[in-house]
């Protein structure tokens, strides 16, 4: 039976009332919820104070620190945007690596971070052990096996063309270019080094006789018809405006603004920063700085500059060890890989890592300590490989382990 209206009347006011009191509840709850925080620290500049202890290098020369530079204008911090708590970890994981390696005797430090929209570069050391010119973030550097990537690059072209295969012997290219029934395909050369045919591998070929990055070399040469650094110009450096890379050889005056490497040689400290600059196509001869050698990954990666086919291959499997031209690691942000490359020559030392998607990245360079030059990689790439890798994983919030 329908209430009558004056009832009706008498409960829209209590039902009002209840609204009233649950609407209230609701906002003070609300209010707990999503009360402003305390604001959050602000990032702290991301100019690196210049080590403060380096000292002289005496005559002979030893394995210490070199002069301590003089120190350039820090730039005003910017508060665009704000470090996270796991970014400063990386960063300060990163830095604590710099001093450590600079206090050990290394000459030079460049490292540059990049995680979303966040970003940090440092420079610590000096251009030379001789003068006292500080190290800046635009400085080159010798890249060392890093270069296989790129080249990698352009014999994908080749191969997206019909040119080349990557299952054809490297005599169909270059007769008598190996010994006599020694079986190498274009793939074999383009992979892992240690599984190369006998007669190819570092330890066991003859003096001055080429590795596989000087036959691909001169594979790409041949058919293109042009020097491999006008190739890589064409092929990666120009489409990315990547003007601080460059292919050097032995006629090459060396850069004013290429950083200085050195070795221990009969107990004096020499440097070879002329002797990386090889036949033009040996690895020891492209030079490039922090921030083209990440922009060149974010383009690979991003498939700007091969198609998805040849980057599928390039990666390689999860099984593999390493692909064509890049190698990869565990990334526990994503349980994914970390794609990238590590360099190492005498008197340089560095690695580019990037997340699958490009969005974390990590490019780390070192002008080494002196020491002996030695056939075996040097302990201190290995080193640097793993502080990239565990600096990167810190990077995230979560981990799968």
């Amino acid at each position: 039976m329908p209430r009558p209206p004056a009832e009706r009347i008498q409960r829209i006011p209590r039902a009002c009332s209840l609204f009233l009191s649950g609407l209230f509840l609701s906002c003070l709850f609300l209010s707990g919820c999503t009360e402003t925080p305390e604001p959050r620290p602000l990032p702290p500049t991301t100019a690196a104070a210049l080590p403060s202890t380096l000292t002289p290098t005496a005559q002979p020369p030893t394995t210490g620190p070199p002069p301590g530079p003089t120190p350039a204008p820090a730039p005003a911090p910017s508060n665009s945007v704000v470090f996270t708590p796991a970014f400063q970890e990386l960063r300060a994981t990163l830095e604590l690596f710099s001093r450590e390696k600079l206090d050990e005797g290394a000459s030079a430090v460049l490292i540059k971070a990049k995680v979303g929209q966040q970003e940090w570069t440092l420079a610590e050391g000096v251009l030379t052990r001789e003068g006292r010119v500080a190290v800046q973030p635009g400085h080159r550097f010798h890249v060392g096996e890093q270069f296989r990537t790129l080249l990698a690059v352009s014999v994908m072209k080749l191969v997206e063309e019909g040119r080349l295969g990557l299952d054809d012997p490297l005599a169909a290219y270059l007769p008598g270019s190996v010994s006599a029934g020694t079986a190498v395909t274009i793939r074999q050369l383009l992979g892992d080094v240690a599984d190369l045919p006998a007669g190819l591998a570092a330890s066991e070929r003859a003096p001055g006789a080429p590795g596989p990055d000087a036959l691909l070399g001169l594979v790409v040469e041949q058919l293109r018809g042009v020097p491999l650094g006008t190739v890589l110009r064409t092929d990666v450096l120009t489409p990315l405006n990547l003007r601080s890379t460059e292919l050097l050889d032995a006629n090459s005056a060396i850069p004013d603004d290429l950083v200085h490497g050195y070795v221990q040689l009969e107990g004096e400290t020499m440097d070879v920063t002329r002797t990386g600059l090889q036949d033009g196509i040996a690895n020891g001869g492209l030079v490039s700085t922090v921030e083209d050698i990440s922009a060149f990954h974010t383009a690979l990666l991003r498939g700007e500059l091969v198609q998805p086919a040849s980057l599928i291959a390039m990666k390689g499997t999860v099984f593999d060890d390493y692909g064509l031209g890049l190698d990869h690691w565990d990334d526990r942000c994503t349980n994914g890989s970390y794609y990238g490359h590590a360099g190492d020559v005498p008197g340089y030392g560095s690695i580019a890592m990037s997340s699958a998607d490009g969005n974390r990245q990590l490019s780390i360079f070192m002008a080494y300590p002196p020491q002996a030059v030695s056939t075996q990689p040097s302990a201190l790439a290995l080193e640097m490989t793993g502080v990239a890798q565990v600096a990167l994983n810190a990077g995230c919030r979560f981990q799968f382990r």
